[in-house]
């Protein structure tokens, strides 16, 4: 097994990798990078990922980046069906659902969390707000639909989508998110599942992450 290593940030996607090498069982480093306090843009992290882009998993001398593929890629190395195996419409409903994660459900978020992403003028941001957060409010919803009578994303069994799920569910529970969103309770069980598991509060306090500022944005 190859040397890993990943580069991570406090409530950034990274959690997911993080949650799901733990999970993994297989052995690994972990180096907190501070998106907030730029250390991304950092001659030593740049050296890393040039596109200063978390998360970021070095596999021995090689470079992996993008959430999804390195959940698949921590799924394929390991026999705990973390990623569905030998069962190709299985398989292709993890990627579905990391594929809507990722393109669909992290972007609904950039309104709020990055509005200068999209518009150049401060002033503008609440005509952005008017689009944005009805369009939020519409796809987590559209997360708690698909989550519905489901103990997991892919059904009975826990996969590397799940940690991926929390993430977006933890930036939902932020103080200045959860008043524009709606109730979610087949995602709010889900995430309590998730929370009751060791690996995942091992990686969040890894993080500076606690009970106590969960929800802070």
């Amino acid at each position: 097994m190859p040397d890993l290593k990943l580069f991570a940030s406090p409530r950034a996607c990274s959690l997911a990798c993080h949650i799901a090498l733990e999970e993994s069982g297989l052995p690994y480093s972990v180096e907190i990078v501070k998106i907030r306090e730029g250390e991304h843009q950092a001659e030593q992290y740049l050296r890393v990922n040039p596109w200063g882009k978390i998360p970021a998993l070095l596999i021995d001398d090689e470079v992996l980046t993008e959430a999804q593929a390195i959940l698949s890629f921590i799924g394929d190395s390991t026999d705990l069906n973390l990623i569905p195996q030998n069962n190709p419409l299985a398989r292709a409903r993890a990627h579905e659902w990391m594929n809507f994660l990722t393109a669909t459900v992290h972007i609904a978020f950039r309104p709020l969390f990055k509005p200068h992403y999209l518009i150049s003028d401060p002033a503008l941001y609440p005509q952005l707000h008017e689009v944005g957060i009805p369009n939020l409010k519409k796809t987590l919803l559209e997360v708690d639909r698909r989550l519905a009578g489901k103990k997991w994303a892919l059904g009975d069994n826990y996969s590397v989508v799940d940690p991926y799920l929390l993430v977006f569910w933890i930036w939902s529970q932020r103080d200045d998110i959860v008043p524009h969103v709606a109730n979610m309770p087949a995602w709010r069980d889900h995430a309590e599942r998730i929370f009751a598991r060791e690996a995942t509060w091992k990686c969040l306090r890894r993080e500076g992450i606690t009970p106590d500022n969960l929800a802070a944005p």
